[in-house]
């Protein structure tokens, strides 16, 4: 994933283990490679395995680890914290691993950290037990290290990493400390998407495996959708707020989208039988079409009368990471994590522009309400408005809140962007100065309530706030189940 230049604010592990006792460590604390490999298994196999591994890391054998990619070393014996297995999917450097999604259980980072610091022990163990030790363990805060060292070295991991981190043991880390640390909050399960009703005052938040619809004027809990495919990682509503377009899967192994009845919860369609996990899906204005992506590079679009596959694109060269039909439904807008931006005929699938720019994986699209022009917002930091009938950039603004993660905007009314700084920026114009909103970590996602007053917005550490617009002060947290 492109990145952005983020401060140094935090290194926790090589600290903690300063001050580990000199009588816990040695052979009974030594971390193996048969104890490593399952989690490489689990997170990376699909990806960087064999001769066609991606980047040309393969993480299948210690040889191929020590071998490195096509952009140079992945590991630094003895170095965790400079080796790149490690740093990328421990959120430390850029491009964080897995794309667009919370890091992965701490049980095995705390596995991958040992292993390397320890010297790549090719030992096998009486056991291979890779989630459990026999050592004290301690709640620990995410790391906020993040930097653009690691740019060049464009690695893609297993998307299988991305479902299924949320557990709640997921936030303790094992350590060898011969004192107590200080207590620190524990994370909750990220929040991988939230929307609005465009109609109601209906909001939809994404759980694990399930979606909990509220009210937001009071953040009563209306209703739980269960969402059998998998984890939830795409919501939408449709224009005029009867369906819920509920997109997810099972990382490295299945992705669907479904549309519910939002007054029954009754299933409405059931399109996509991906090999992983659904990133991106929109619902065309008239209910027609569902457009769906993700790790397979791939734009489909279905029919959700008949769930027949009406086109494939395949102009991507990365994931995809958001889509968005246009309010007259005649176009398509894709963006990946590499900051390309295409633009698609919607029915028929035909290349309409490419248009590049971004300098950033693109992670929200916003249409104008005639559908002349779009706005892109990327990890860049930059928003850009492109035109439609010319296929040219018209304007590009910058906010200071890190690499922009989410957007939403009304069509009269105030435009809404959030950062991997933990904070939102709003205004009331594109083109307009923004005023900031300060939000407790990086945000997932975020919606505009129907009548422009409010936004909620969710955080990496399962956070889900209201906020009010005009005064920027925070009206209420929802409570998730």
């Amino acid at each position: 994933m492109q990145s952005t230049v983020f401060n140094t604010l935090l290194i926790l592990i090589p600290l903690l283990l300063q001050n580990a006792a000199p009588g816990q460590e040695g052979a009974s604390s030594e971390v193996t490679w048969d104890q490593v490999k399952p989690v490489f298994q689990k997170r990376c196999f699909a990806c960087h395995r064999g001769e066609q591994a991606r980047g040309g890391l393969d993480v299948s054998t210690v040889a191929g680890i020590k071998a490195g990619s096509t952009s140079g070393a992945a590991v630094v014996s003895g170095k965790p914290e400079e080796s790149m297995i490690y740093t990328l999917p421990a959120h430390l450097e850029n491009p964080q691993m897995p794309p667009n999604s919370a890091k992965m259980p701490q049980r095995e980072l705390d596995l991958i950290f040992g292993w390397i610091q320890g010297g790549l022990s090719e030992r096998v163990t009486a056991t291979t037990t890779a989630t459990k030790s026999s050592r004290p363990t301690m709640n620990r805060p995410r790391p906020r290290m993040q930097t653009s060292a690691m740019r060049s070295k464009k690695t893609d991991m297993d998307a299988s990493a991305i479902a299924g981190t949320g557990d709640a043991e997921d936030s303790n880390m094992t350590v060898v400390t011969s004192s107590p640390a200080k207590p620190v909050r524990s994370l909750s399960r990220v929040v991988t998407a939230v929307a609005a009703s465009p109609t109601a005052s209906l909001v939809a938040v994404a759980g694990h495996r399930e979606v909990f619809l509220y009210q937001w004027t009071d953040q009563s809990l209306v209703t739980t959708i269960p969402f059998p495919a998998g984890d939830v990682f795409v919501l939408r509503f449709s224009r005029d707020g009867s369906t819920l377009l509920v997109g997810g899967g099972i990382g490295g192994a299945s992705g669907k989208v479904i549309g519910f009845d939002v007054a029954t919860g009754a299933v409405l369609f059931e399109v996509g039988n991906e090999s992983d996990v659904v990133l991106a899906a929109d619902l065309s204005p008239d209910g027609r079409l569902v457009a769906l992506s993700g790790p397979s590079r791939t734009v489909k679009v279905f029919d959700t009368v008949s769930g027949e596959n009406t086109a494939e694109m395949k102009k991507h060269t990365d994931w995809v990471l958001t889509l968005a039909f246009s309010n007259d439904g005649l176009l398509l807008a894709s963006g990946d994590r590499f900051g390309s931006l295409q633009i698609w005929e919607a029915t028929s699938g035909n290349a309409f522009h490419t248009l590049r720019g971004h300098s950033g994986a693109i992670h929200g699209i916003v249409w104008s309400a005639n559908s002349n022009t779009v706005m892109s917002v990327s990890e860049d930091g930059t928003l850009r408005e492109w035109d439609m009938h010319e296929g040219k950039q018209l304007r590009i603004e910058s906010e200071n809140i890190g690499g922009l993660l989410a957007v939403d905007s009304a069509a009269a009314g105030p435009f809404v962007v959030g950062g991997r700084r933990g904070k939102l920026a709003i205004r009331q114009a594109p083109d307009q100065p923004s005023r900031e909103i300060t939000m407790d970590d990086e945000v997932t996602d975020l919606a505009m309530t129907q009548d422009a007053t409010h936004v909620i917005a969710a955080d990496v550490t399962g956070n889900v706030v209201l906020f009010n617009l005009e005064t920027g002060s925070e009206a209420a947290r929802f409570h998730l189940p």
